[in-house]
């Protein structure tokens, strides 16, 4: 009765229900009961506070430079005749099938803040998508779901870049949501075909959107085996599960035939799964130092108490809960045993939004007491600020700096000749074949490759760096060539992005 008592205002409009008892073991639609009508049109504000916020950081964050991933999904949008070749003619893992179709039809504009506002758009509908999972359950946890999502700096940063994560990210939690009620709820029949249609739309959306959400697939695939198996009548639960799952298997065994058996890969900077993780978890909870150690002083008691949260739901009879923990398991599974030559964070990305959702749970039973408001004030407080940190050095460096560099070499070159080399002809290839003609006027760009026969020497050396590491050396030589001193360098953003060291060679030297 006390807690009741000293509930506040928002918790009182939105009517947060009690944690069930671990002795219920009732259905979850039983259980938890039905908020309340007048904390309706609350909750919608906060949401759509949060769903302009999350427009407004995301259109601010398009306005950098394209980085090479970007590069070329634009290079295959332009070299394709047809809408049909994006998925029958490329055979490249950079070719995200929806991304590149959008960049087919507006490819023409030469505008990089439109090459980017397909994912801004499915990048804001993420969090109404994360309302609504959490929603029917209880609408304190839905809204803060909801703040955790458009505020999130790795969310924001894929969801303003020409790639295809977020309509993986968007797909595979309208899936989830949609699954999770179908599981939940007694449905009539209009209603049950209305969720199973959602679940499959919105794995095929993930899908066509970027192939990493075939991880979240497998895990929703073999949660809703695992829960339908449970239930009577296990031939007609098994029926009721081949017809879920029917139009994204369909779609992906169609991609294979067309597309994924001759796909070629471009490879990168090597990273470890271990380092890759670590940074993910630090950057999506706002976490300052950069060591792969540190980050686990916070995450091993967060995933502790994610694993208690996720045991009390299933206690309950909730459906949410087994789907979660295959999310965050079946992924790592698969890296594991399949191990990659090549990793970055982002091929985990599509675990990061289910993280926030047992996060929210949690931080929303701390609305019930004056001293759990503060405890909640001050963790949304820490998330936001170090969001905000990312954020602000992302608009500094964006996902490289391309126009500057090629600025500061104009500006520190009297010829009207500019010879440039590098460490990475493929990336410098498609680097400054874009930038080059947009940058350069009526100066000569020449590239020396490296190793081949070129009648200048390069006035300019290149080093290509990821945006976690350090700039180059204050001096290089390549094999036989002459001493090059660092001039500058630009800098990019960790998740994605190009940053540049930029090498002179100095006359008389």
């Amino acid at each position: 009765m006390q807690a009741q008592t000293t509930m506040p205002k928002l918790a009182q409009t939105l009517e947060i229900p009690a944690p069930p008892s671990a002795d219920a073991r009732l259905p979850i639609s039983e259980s938890v009961p039905a908020t309340a009508h007048e904390s309706l049109p609350l909750s919608l504000f906060l949401l759509a506070a949060f769903t302009v916020l999350a427009a407004v950081v995301r259109i601010v964050a398009t306005h950098n430079d394209l980085w090479l991933d970007e590069i070329i999904s634009l290079r295959i949008a332009n070299s394709v005749a047809t809408p049909w070749q994006v998925f029958s003619a490329v055979h490249s893992d950079n070719n995200h099938y929806l991304t590149t179709l959008y960049l087919y039809f507006v490819r023409d504009t030469d505008s990089v803040p439109v090459y980017r506002y397909l994912s801004v758009l499915l990048g804001v509908a993420l969090v109404p998508a994360g309302y609504w999972l959490l929603g029917r359950r209880s609408r304190v946890e839905a809204v803060i779901l909801a703040g955790l999502l458009a505020c999130s700096y790795p969310l924001i940063h894929f969801s303003s870049e020409a790639r295809g994560y977020a309509g993986a990210l968007l797909g595979s939690m309208l899936a989830c949501a949609a699954l999770a009620r179908w599981m939940a709820e007694r449905n009539g029949t209009s209603r049950s075909f209305f969720l199973g249609g959602v679940y499959g739309v919105g794995l095929t959306l993930a899908i066509l959107s970027h192939l990493t959400a075939c991880l979240i697939g497998l895990a929703l695939a073999a949660g809703s085996l695992m829960i339908l198996l449970e239930r009577r009548g296990r031939a007609k639960q098994i029926a009721y599960w081949i017809a879920l799952n029917f139009l994204p298997a369909a779609v992906l065994a169609s991609l294979y035939f067309v597309d994924l058996r001759f796909l070629s890969e471009l490879g990168g900077t090597p990273m470890s799964v271990l380092h890759g993780l670590g940074r993910l978890l630090a950057i999506g909870l706002g976490w300052p130092a950069k060591d792969n150690a540190s980050v686990w002083i916070v995450w091993a008691p967060l995933i502790g108490l994610i694993a208690w949260q996720l045991k009390q739901e299933r206690k309950s009879g909730e459906p949410l809960a087994v789907l979660l923990a295959l999310i965050y398991l079946v992924p790592l599974i698969c890296v594991l045993l399949m191990r990659p030559s090549f990793f970055a964070a982002r091929y985990l990305l599509v675990i990061l939004p289910f993280l926030y959702v047992p996060m929210a749970m949690l931080l929303a039973r701390l609305v019930h007491s004056s001293s759990g408001r503060m405890v909640l004030a001050g963790i949304l407080f820490l998330f936001l600020a170090g969001q905000t940190y990312s954020y602000a050095r992302f608009l500094q460096a964006g996902r490289g700096q391309f126009t500057a560099a090629l600025q500061y070499m104009m500006t520190h070159t009297r010829s009207t000749r500019i010879a440039v080399s590098s460490n990475q002809d493929f990336r410098s290839d498609m680097e400054l074949s874009y930038y080059g003609p947009r940058v350069m006027g009526n100066r000569e760009l020449i590239y020396v490759a490296r190793g081949g026969q070129a009648p200048v020497q390069p006035d300019w050396y290149i080093v290509h760096e990821e945006g976690y590491e350090p700039p180059g050396p204050k001096a290089i030589r390549e094999p036989g060539g002459p001493m090059l001193y660092r001039a500058e360098y630009f800098g990019a953003s960790e998740l994605s992005g190009q940053a540049w060291t930029i090498y002179r060679r100095e006359p008389g030297r």
